[in-house]
């Protein structure tokens, strides 16, 4: 599973510019990451805490699921997405790139299932 983790990821950064990326179960349990300037795994968690508390936030105005969650900092920006009903990706960038929403969100696709076939 962690190599086809890996290619997802791979393939990922060969479409757009990132700095480092995370692959986490929806719990906050690192699965994957490729990110050494960081410590993985309470970064998966956060990553985790985000796109929680933003999904009761939209459902509490009843505006359905997030697709994306960004977190813009001054130089680098953080962008969480579902990846299926266990699983979200986190990505780390700090370049805009026209197509980065749509690479994620097909990142995200095969994520999901990937997990579905466990």
């Amino acid at each position: 599973m962690k190599d086809d983790y890996k290619k997802i990821i791979k393939d990922l950064e060969s479409a757009i510019e990132i700095d480092g990326s995370f692959i986490v179960s929806r719990d906050g349990i690192l699965m994957y990451s490729d990110a050494s300037f960081v410590h993985a795994e309470s970064f998966a968690a956060m990553c985790a805490t985000l796109l929680s508390s933003a999904e009761v936030a939209m459902d509490e105005i009843g505006s359905g699921l997030p697709d994306i969650v960004e977190v813009e900092g001054k130089n680098k920006k953080i962008i969480v997405s579902g990846a299926g009903k266990d699983m979200l990706i986190a990505i780390i960038t700090s370049k805009d790139s026209k197509n980065i929403y749509e690479e994620i969100r097909n990142a995200a696709r095969k994520i999901s299932l990937l997990s579905e076939k466990k």
